[in-house]
């Protein structure tokens, strides 16, 4: 199965309330380097996966802010 660049898309979903985010994702390369750190794809169809990862392990990083996940509340 061979996806267009814009289809190997990563979606990164959580709500305030929980502890971890899911995380899907239809590249290969952020599948791989999701592995590597340690996390198994709770789910797996062909060319997608799905992980749970702690809000923690999670941060956006701007020009003037880094900010962990888990700091929202």
């Amino acid at each position: 199965m061979s996806l267009t660049e814009e289809e190997k898309e990563t979606v990164i979903q959580f709500d305030e309330a929980g502890q971890t985010a899911l995380v899907y994702t239809a590249s290969w390369g952020m599948a791989r380097n999701l592995k590597r750190a340690g996390y198994t794809p709770v789910k797996k169809t062909q060319g997608a996966w799905w992980f749970e990862v702690p809000l923690g392990a999670l941060s956006i990083q701007g020009e003037k802010l880094t900010m962990n996940l888990d700091s929202l509340g």
